[in-house]
C-alpha cells in the first residue's frame, strides 16, 4: 500500500512539473485537487482491502480459537475422565496396598517369631551339642586314662579289660559318637574290676603272666592282694606280691621265690584245692595260711626274693627308674647341653683360633706394603681374626674413618657368631635343677597318695619314698653343676678371643694408616 502511495505522489509531482510551464494557477489547483481525490480514493480502497483482509484474518483466527477452545474443552473433559479413572484406580490400589501391608506386617511378625524360635532352638541345640561333646570328651579321657593304667594294674583278666576299654574308646571316637555304648563299656569294666577286687577264686586256669605264661596252673586268688599259681606239669610256683612302688606299678610278679616262700605258697594253693574238691566236714578247718606282706615293706620283699649282684648298667637303669618320668627330660637336657658344649668348643677352636705364625706373616706383608697379598692371606684362613683384619686391609686405599667403620661392622658380625647358643647352654644349666625339683615334688605327692590309699606304720617306707623322690633333685644338680662350669669356661674363652680381635685389629689399623694420618 505504501508503494502505491509513493507511486501516486511521484506521478502527481511529475504531472505538476510538466504542466507548470504552460498551465495556469487555477488549472493547477484543480489538477492538484483531482490528484488528491484520486490519491484519497486509492488510499480508501487500500484501507478497505486492508480491513477486509483483517476481517477475514479475524474470522479465521476466531474459527481457529473456537476450534482450539473446543479441542481444549474436549481435552479437559478427557483429562477429567482420566483423572477420575486414575483416582478410582488409586483408591483401589490404596485399598489393596493397605491390605497387603497388613498381611506383610503379620507375615513379617510371624517370620520373626519363627526365626527367634529357630535361633533359640539352634542355640539350645548348640549348647546341648557342646555339653554332649564335653561329656563325650570326659568319657574318652576317662577311658584313655584307664587304658593307660591297665598295664600297671592287676594282670588277671587284663586282656578282656583291654578289649572292653578299646571297644568303648572306639565307640566314643566315632564320627557320630555312641556315648551311651562307651559309658556302658566303661562301667562294665569298672564293675568287672570291682568284682575282682572283692572276690576270691580257686581253679584250674591258663597262666597269663610270669616266667611261664600260657601253661596250665592251679590258681588261688584272694581279691587283688594275693595271687598264687602252681604249674601242673612240674609244680613250679609263681606269685603276685603287691609292692606299692612310687612309679605307679602297684602289682609285681615274683617268679624266682626262695624255697621256703615257694613251699608256703604251694601248700596254700594245694590246701585250697583240697577244700574245694571235697566237702568240708565239721572237723576240717576252712582257714588257709597265705604268706603275705601286709605292710608292703620293700625290705621284707627283698628278703623273700633272690638277691643277685647288679651290673653297673643295671644299677644305672634302676637309679634312672627310681626318678620317674622326670628323668627323661633331665636326660634330654644333659644330652642337649653336651651337644651344645661340643659344638661351641669346635667352633671356638676353629673360628677363634689366634695363629701366631699367621700374625707374623701378615705383619711382614703389611711392613712391605703388600696389602693385596695380606688380604688374600686373610681370606684363606676364614677365622674371626682373619675376617676382622681383612675388613681393615680392604679399606687400605680409603680414609681411616671408613676403615674404622668397616672394622666395627666386622667385629659386630663376628662377635655374635662366637657367642651363639651360649644363652641356650646357660638355660640348660638353669632348667636342670628346676626339673629335679619338679620330680621331687611329684614324687612326694605320689608318696603321700600311696600312703593315703594304703597306709603304713613303718617309718622306713616313708624314708624310702622320700629318698626316691629326691633322686631327681640329685640328678638335676649333677647335670647343672658341670653345665655351668663348662659355660663359664666357654665364656672366658670367648672373652679372650674378643679381646685379641680388638688388640690385633687396632694394631693393624695403626700400622696401615698411622696414628695421626690425615687426608
Amino acid at each position: 500500500m505504501r508503494f502505491l502511495q509513493s507511486t501516486a505522489v511521484i506521478l502527481m509531482l511529475a504531472s505538476s512539473a510538466f504542466a507548470w510551464p504552460w498551465s495556469s494557477d487555477k488549472k493547477n489547483a484543480e489538477d492538484e485537487a483531482r490528484i488528491k481525490d484520486s490519491l484519497l480514493q486509492v488510499e480508501v480502497r487500500n484501507l478497505q482491502r486492508e480491513v477486509e483482509t483483517l476481517t477475514r484474518i479475524r474470522m479465521q483466527k476466531a474459527d481457529s480459537l473456537e476450534k482450539l477452545d473446543a479441542k481444549h474443552w474436549s481435552n479437559r473433559y478427557a483429562e477429567s475422565q482420566m483423572t477420575e479413572e486414575h483416582q478410582n484406580k488409586t483408591r483401589e490400589l490404596d485399598g489393596r496396598y493397605s491390605k497387603l501391608s497388613t498381611d506383610l506386617g503379620r507375615v513379617t511378625e510371624e517370620a520373626m517369631s519363627s526365626k527367634n524360635v529357630t535361633e533359640e532352638a539352634e542355640e539350645k541345640a548348640k549348647g546341648e551339642e557342646i555339653s554332649f561333646d564335653a561329656f563325650n570328651t570326659q568319657v574318652k579321657l576317662s577311658i584313655e586314662k584307664t587304658l593307660g593304667d591297665v598295664a600297671g594294674d592287676y594282670p588277671v583278666g587284663m586282656n578282656a579289660r583291654l578289649l572292653r576299654l578299646k571297644q568303648a574308646n572306639i565307640e566314643a571316637e566315632k564320627k557320630v559318637p555312641n556315648t551311651i555304648a562307651a559309658v556302658q563299656g566303661f562301667m562294665d569294666d569298672l564293675l568287672k574290676r570291682h568284682e575282682v577286687t572283692y572276690t576270691q577264686f580257686y581253679g584250674a586256669e591258663i597262666s597269663q603272666v610270669g616266667s611261664r605264661p600260657d601253661v596250665n596252673v592251679n590258681r588261688l586268688r584272694m581279691g587283688t592282694v594275693f595271687l598264687g599259681e602252681v604249674a601242673n606239669d612240674n609244680g613250679n610256683v609263681q606269685a603276685l606280691m603287691r609292692s606299692g612302688a612310687l612309679q605307679g606299678k602297684v602289682f609285681e610278679w615274683n617268679a624266682n621265690l626262695p624255697t621256703e616262700m615257694a613251699a608256703n605258697i604251694k601248700q596254700a594253693v594245694n590246701q585250697a584245692g583240697t577244700l574245694s574238691g571235697s566237702a568240708a566236714s565239721a572237723s576240717q578247718s576252712a582257714t588257709i595260711a597265705i604268706p603275705l606282706d601286709v605292710l608292703q615293706n620293700k625290705a621284707i620283699k627283698n628278703s623273700i626274693s633272690d638277691v643277685k649282684e647288679l651290673t653297673w648298667t643295671e644299677k644305672f637303669k634302676a637309679f634312672f627308674k627310681k626318678g620317674g618320668i622326670v628323668m627323661y627330660p633331665l636326660a634330654l637336657v644333659a644330652i642337649i647341653a653336651l651337644l651344645l658344649f661340643l659344638e661351641r668348643l669346635l667352633v671356638l677352636s676353629y673360628r677363634g683360633k689366634i695363629g701366631r705364625r699367621f700374625i707374623k706373616k701378615l705383619d711382614l706383608l703389611v711392613a712391605e706394603k703388600k696389602y693385596d697379598d695380606a688380604a688374600m692371606l686373610c681370606l684363606k684362613k676364614e677365622t674371626s681374626l682373619s675376617m676382622v683384619l681383612f675388613s681393615v686391609l680392604n679399606k687400605v686405599n680409603d680414609t681411616r674413618e671408613n676403615a674404622e667403620r668397616s672394622l666395627q661392622e666386622a667385629l659386630l658380625r663376628e662377635q655374635p657368631k662366637l657367642e651363639r647358643r651360649m644363652g641356650l647352654l646357660a638355660a640348660m644349666g638353669t632348667i636342670a635343677p628346676l626339673l629335679g625339683l619338679l620330680g621331687t615334688v611329684t614324687g612326694i605327692i605320689t608318696l603321700f597318695t600311696v600312703i593315703t590309699e594304703v597306709g603304713t606304720n613303718d617309718a622306713r617306707v616313708l624314708a624310702g619314698g622320700i629318698s626316691e623322690a629326691l633322686v631327681t633333685t640329685e640328678m638335676g644338680l649333677v647335670i647343672a653343676i658341670p653345665v655351668m662350669i663348662l659355660h663359664g669356661l666357654l665364656s672366658e674363652k670367648i672373652e679372650k678371643i674378643t679381646s685379641e680381635l680388638y688388640v690385633q685389629s687396632t694394631s693393624l689399623m695403626n700400622k696401615v694408616f698411622g696414628k695421626e694420618k690425615v687426608d
